[in-house]
């Protein structure tokens, strides 16, 4: 096993053992996408492992985390309080949500509440989210639909993040190798209405269809998190940056940005 692999396999396997629940997400959940799909491109390299782990409550999150230290051998950072080594070659970050956010998906970690996290949609990304077998282990692994938005939410939330516009833009140029071809040829495709724009284009087709895969789970919730994206980007400021980093013309970028954050999900 790759040393990715081994850790993840380590927490899955613990975790499982204190009947707690994971998703896969991050960098790390694309690149499984990537090779699961055989999507040709070359993304953002990663050196580490995201992992969101369903809790009820913080007593049940800290549990895992002690387990892990005592049981597993895993080192926590000293700085960062839910960030694990394996040796010292990789870590993982542990993301907890279920029953510790306030309504609008935030919380602060104890005891000191100095650092806060915004966890919206992990909840509809998880129900939706596939079990896959990775090194030794099984878990669920977030849909790239989900990646895709709640990386673009993450920067909204902290700007420095600049690294998440890049993974959002590979999964929406790449959006129509991640999924099914059967969605979109052959007499029972359920979305080759995408090729029926006379202006059609390969990125705002997969930006279309991320959201409309969201939309299946999303409802509500998911056009409250767009909002809150759209209220980030009322300057243009997301888009301004998007273009930026991917290197793309700003009229492109906002197109791509108002494809997402648009509340109609199936107007093509």
């Amino acid at each position: 096993m790759t040393p990715s692999e081994e850790i993840l396999s380590i927490i899955a396997e613990a975790v499982k053992s204190l009947n707690g629940h994971l998703m896969l997400v991050g960098a790390y959940s694309r690149d499984y996408w990537i090779q699961a799909m055989k999507v040709y491109g070359t993304a953002r390299m990663t050196v580490d492992v995201d992992i969101a782990c369903r809790v009820s409550t913080w007593a049940e999150f800290q549990q895992i985390m002690d387990f892990l230290k005592t049981e597993n051998r895993l080192r926590q950072d000293s700085r960062v309080k839910h960030r694990l080594w394996l040796r010292d070659e990789i870590y993982a970050d542990l993301i907890p949500f279920g029953g510790i956010e306030d309504a609008n998906g935030e919380y602060a970690w104890p005891p000191d509440f100095d650092v806060t996290l915004n966890v919206q949609g992990y909840q509809l990304a998880y129900e939706d989210a596939v079990e896959v077998s990775i090194g030794k282990t099984v878990l669920k692994v977030i849909r790239p639909c989900w990646l895709a938005l709640l990386k673009l939410k993450s920067f909204a939330d902290n700007p420095a993040r600049t690294k998440d516009l890049i993974d959002v833009f590979f999964v929406i140029d790449h959006y129509l190798e991640f999924i099914e071809e059967k969605r979109l040829y052959g007499p029972d495709a359920t979305d080759a209405d995408i090729f029926s724009s006379e202006a059609f284009d390969t990125r705002i087709a997969g930006a279309t269809l991320i959201v409309r895969d969201c939309h299946v789970h999303g409802g509500n919730l998911l056009r409250s998190i767009q909002t809150d994206i759209q209220n980030f980007n009322c300057n243009d400021s997301l888009s301004i940056v998007f273009a930026r980093v991917n290197c793309l013309e700003q009229e492109e970028a906002q197109s791509l940005i108002n494809t997402l954050l648009s509340p109609q999900y199936n107007w093509l």
